[in-house]
């Protein structure tokens, strides 16, 4: 489960980990992703930056209901067990309906996200402090499953998404509908 944020007046998405894995924990940002509009300019590093999108076979077309799938460039960040010697490398966000997937293009690994109801989202919480346990630790420190904190943090992602589609309903209305639907990927 990751916490999607912006930066650079919404041009950057920001994958933070909700819940973590052996390689990368909880708390650290798994990946970001470029969402500058494109622009026709005769800078190197802008064309670098434009990826083209996908364009689908017919029988993607009629399961997807579109021709081509948007796509904007980013960085994944990998790491060796424990957190041991994070990089980042080149990766791609591809917007697929009301979902997305995050590629990290040189080990060819993807992954899809969606938006998880509440319950959902208490269930992963609580089943990823029950495996920190298991292995012996837990945000905490004290190697107790906290469900008190997990709530609140639960609370305050659910309060802020609702606010952010509330008071920006007008002003991402544009984004929301190049998507193919309405909300965020929060």
């Amino acid at each position: 489960m990751i916490n999607v944020t912006y930066a650079n007046e919404g041009q950057t998405l920001i994958a933070t980990k909700v819940t973590g894995d052996e390689n990368v924990p909880r708390g650290e940002v798994t990946f970001t992703v470029d969402l500058a509009p494109r622009t026709s300019s005769n800078d190197d590093e802008l064309l670098r930056r434009i990826l083209d999108p996908i364009e689908l076979d017919s029988d993607a077309r009629r399961r997807w209901g579109r021709r081509y799938l948007p796509r904007h460039p980013g960085r994944g960040r990998v790491a060796q067990t424990n957190f041991v010697d994070p990089a980042w490398m080149e990766g791609q966000m591809i917007l697929v309906g009301d979902f997305f997937s995050f590629a990290w293009v040189p080990i060819g690994k993807q992954i899809f996200f969606g938006r998880p109801s509440p319950e959902l989202t208490l269930r992963m919480m609580k089943e990823a402090e029950v495996g920190m346990m298991r292995r012996g630790s837990s945000s905490e420190g004290d190697g107790e499953v906290n469900i008190d904190t997990m709530r609140d943090v639960a609370r305050g992602m659910l309060e802020e998404t609702y606010w952010v589609e509330r008071e920006g309903a007008d002003d991402n209305n544009d984004y929301n509908n190049s998507l193919g639907g309405e909300g965020s990927f929060e």
